[in-house]
């Protein structure tokens, strides 16, 4: 009973994953359609081949009628060259479905992933959702291609000429049929296997990505340390099983392929001996025979077809449950509002306590930040500074208490409107590779040099970028190496001030500004016109001097706020 269970279980799900697939076909019907019209005509095309040639080797050859010959010759040429001709057709339209397919999936993929809440992330390995983006679509791509474009058209023909064998010699076909249990047998065997085997083999090589990209990441880390060789040593057993993965389920396809030859030699043996014997015996033409292995060798090409296109379309179902798998994943943002209200930068904190998991961060918080003031918030590492924003940018829900922005609730509101609408420069500045122009312009269309050139000068950073060799245009290589942490902070401001935010959340700017250069910033934006509401989150309590208020935290409270 629980075998069945567990088969049912596993059925529905199936199922399941491929109505998931399906879905991405909608509105491409009537081109996937043709697609497979085109691949049944071809079939029905290789038909008159043969009867031409049973018609040739009766007919034509005894009777000497070279005439007739010719005709025919001609006749199979020309019904070789439609058949390819709607193969290359339908070849082309269903690369331009699935083409389509994969790239809204991989489109939707990506919306997925910026539905998810940002508490997903902080639990999520990073390197296997990258390697389900990129490789596992990829096998899908493959999988789409090997389905539709050679294993159901490969169905269709082989349908067609088994039909085609029985019509010239049903007892010879009988014979022939016996071959096919045993191979189904063995086949569905071995698609066990390999269904195994290339799920352990994508587990390996997502270790692998995610080693590499730990290298890669920590390049500089293992340098200091000089662990080159330690490093190498702790990535050994990762090499180690991709090795053996990869080996086994290369040495299982090619056995597949192998056992599925010999099956097709073997059919070609028992065409040979049974014709051969018809044929002397009177009960069979030589044309028929020639004609029955003519349509023998075709089925044969088509079954090989099948049998090559059938590990990638379990490899692509593998990756297709996997991707499944995480657009079905039950998470959404914190809010699900809709109004999109005018924001000047004024923000209440009303008795806000807010946790991750079992571990309460802020208890009971009452904050606010008027439009066009500057606020302090500091406090020891792991007061809940930083947490306190990522609540003002909604990127989670207090368990308790309710934010405000301009009197409305958060929950009333398109907190993505509301986003765009605050500046973030966060202790960790995000540069990416790229030049100095784009990343400040990051997020912004089409700005213009005047608007970047602004944003440059009140966040200080024109002053450094003058001296650089192609100024805007200077690479700042990978996560700004080639800067100093000073400059990525101002280049980080300048992009946060280029959307013209209500209010800017600074996020440890002492971390690489001093107390001088955050002054020089305030000082720039305090005389802006309509200039933005300033949150400035530190341990260090210089900044205070800069904040007309300033609330102190202490153990997820504030336990005192006061006049800058």
């Amino acid at each position: 009973m629980g075998c069945n269970e567990g088969r049912s279980n596993e059925m529905a799900t199936g199922w399941r994953v491929w109505r998931y697939y399906g879905g991405f076909y909608r509105g491409r019907y009537v081109r996937l359609v043709s697609a497979i019209l085109a691949s049944i005509a071809q079939s029905f095309l290789q038909l008159p081949i043969v009867l031409l040639v049973r018609k040739a080797f009766d007919q034509a050859i005894p009777s000497r009628d070279f005439s007739a010959l010719t005709c025919i010759g001609v006749s199979i040429i020309a019904l070789y060259l439609a058949s390819g001709g709607l193969s290359l057709y339908a070849r082309y339209a269903v690369l331009q479905v699935t083409k389509l397919v994969i790239q809204r999936m991989r489109r939707e993929l990506l919306q997925k992933m910026y539905a998810v809440s940002r508490a997903y992330y902080s639990e999520a390995d990073l390197d296997i959702l990258h390697t389900m983006a990129v490789q596992d679509t990829e096998r899908v791509d493959i999988m789409s291609n090997a389905l539709i474009a050679v294993l159901l058209p490969a169905l269709l023909i082989s349908v067609v000429l088994g039909a085609a064998l029985v019509s010239l010699d049903w007892r010879m076909s009988l014979t022939l049929a016996a071959v096919v249990p045993p191979l189904v047998v063995v086949s569905r065997r071995m698609r066990r296997a390999v269904r195994k085997r290339t799920r352990e083999f994508h587990r390996s090589f997502e270790a692998f990505s995610k080693g590499v990209a730990f290298v890669l990441e920590t390049m500089d880390l293992t340098r200091f340390r000089s662990a080159e060789e330690w490093e190498t040593q702790r990535q050994k057993q990762r090499l180690e099983e991709l090795r053996l993965t990869s080996g086994r389920i290369a040495w299982l396809w090619s056995a597949y392929s192998l056992l599925n030859s010999t099956i097709f030699a073997i059919s070609g043996v028992i065409v040979l001996v049974l014709g051969g014997r018809a044929v002397a015996v009177g009960r069979m033409t030589l044309g028929t025979l020639v004609s029955f292995s003519a349509a023998v060798a075709l089925l044969r090409a088509h079954l090989y077809s099948i049998s090559v296109s059938v590990p990638r379309v379990i490899e692509g179902s593998e990756s297709l449950s996997t991707l499944h798998e995480f657009a079905q994943l039950r998470d959404s943002r914190p809010y699900s509002g809709t109004r999109r209200s005018p924001f000047g930068g004024r923000i209440r904190l009303a008795g806000v306590s807010f946790g991750y998991r079992d571990d309460t961060v802020l208890r009971d918080i009452d904050l606010i930040i008027e439009p066009g003031s500057a606020v302090a918030l500091v406090g020891p590492n792991g007061a809940g500074k930083s947490t306190i924003a990522y609540l003002i940018l909604g990127f989670y829900r207090p368990q308790s208490g309710q934010l405000y922005a301009n009197g409305q609730p958060y929950d009333a509101l398109d907190i993505m409107h509301l986003r765009r609408q605050i500046g973030v420069v966060s202790q960790d500045p995000i540069i990416f590779p790229g030049t100095v122009w784009e990343n400040i312009t990051y997020g912004v269309p089409d700005p213009s040099t005047a608007q970047v050139r602004r944003a440059a000068e009140l966040s200080t950073a024109d002053e450094f970028i003058a001296q650089l060799p192609k100024g805007y245009d200077t690479l700042v290589g990978e996560r700004g190496v080639l800067l100093s942490g000073g400059q990525c902070q101002r280049i980080a401001v300048a992009r946060a001030l280029l959307g013209q935010p209500a209010l800017l959340i600074l996020d440890e700017p002492t971390n690489h500004l001093d107390e001088r250069s955050i002054r020089r910033l305030i000082d720039n934006l305090s005389g802006l016109e309509n200039g933005p509401a300033k949150l400035i989150i530190s341990h260090d309590t210089q900044v205070t001097d800069v904040a007309e208020r300033v609330y102190v935290l202490r153990e997820g409270r504030v336990i005192e706020s006061v006049r800058g």
